[in-house]
């Protein structure tokens, strides 16, 4: 990923929540001399570092393909906005856009315990359950559990590079700076609402 520097985040804590926040992502890897992408929702979890994981069908034949080379690259992406010249002081400018993106360079491997793949399901469904406001108890019949982990593949991800990436006018003079904070702030959307707030959450110095 083109990272300049003035755009490129640092606080892996940060980094992290907003992984946990948009943790439906994009998978991709290169096998055979061949790239594949799917999109998937991911569980993290921390401990001493960064571990992600997911499950896929078992006819997908992603999977297979990290077996071969277990390398591969995750993609988390945020909020999102065009930028028009007219949010600036200075008009004599042209249009860009504002977007939020983690990338983490990963080692996979596949969960073949079937304890640890139960405890990774709950959790996976407890926490898109707790996002969603819902309650929907993980409770089912054993022998239509059996089916479902017959039907999958857990897959592992061990953290060995993260990129984070959030492009959010940094390189505007102050002048320009707040006049874009300030047209997000009056907006309604969500999308708009969150972009709003990670300028604030990573707004230098110079800009305040």
């Amino acid at each position: 990923m083109y990272l300049p520097a003035h755009f490129e985040a640092t606080d892996l804590k940060l980094m992290s929540s907003f992984i946990e926040e948009y943790s439906f992502g994009t998978l991709v890897t290169n096998a055979n001399n061949e790239i594949n992408a799917n999109h998937y929702p991911f569980l993290i979890e921390h401990a001493d570092e960064i571990t992600l994981w997911t499950h896929v069908a078992k006819n997908n034949p992603q999977w297979k393909n990290l077996k071969q080379a277990s390398d591969c690259l995750l993609i988390f992406n945020g909020p999102h906005a065009y930028i028009s010249p007219v949010y600036y002081e200075n008009k004599l400018n042209v249009p860009t856009w504002n977007y939020t993106a983690v990338h983490l360079n990963c080692e996979t491997e596949v969960v073949e315990d079937l304890y640890e793949q139960k405890r990774l399901m709950k959790n996976l469904v407890a926490n898109f359950e707790t996002k969603n406001q819902t309650d929907w108890k993980y409770e089912l019949p054993e022998d239509f559990h059996q089916k479902l982990f017959n039907a999958i593949v857990w897959l592992k991800f061990k953290v060995k590079k993260i990129d984070g990436k959030f492009k959010l006018s940094q390189n505007r003079d102050k002048a320009d700076y707040q006049k874009v904070l300030a047209e997000f702030s009056t907006r309604q959307s969500e999308n708009d609402q969150e972009l709003f707030k990670y300028m604030k959450l990573t707004m230098p110095e110079k800009m305040k």
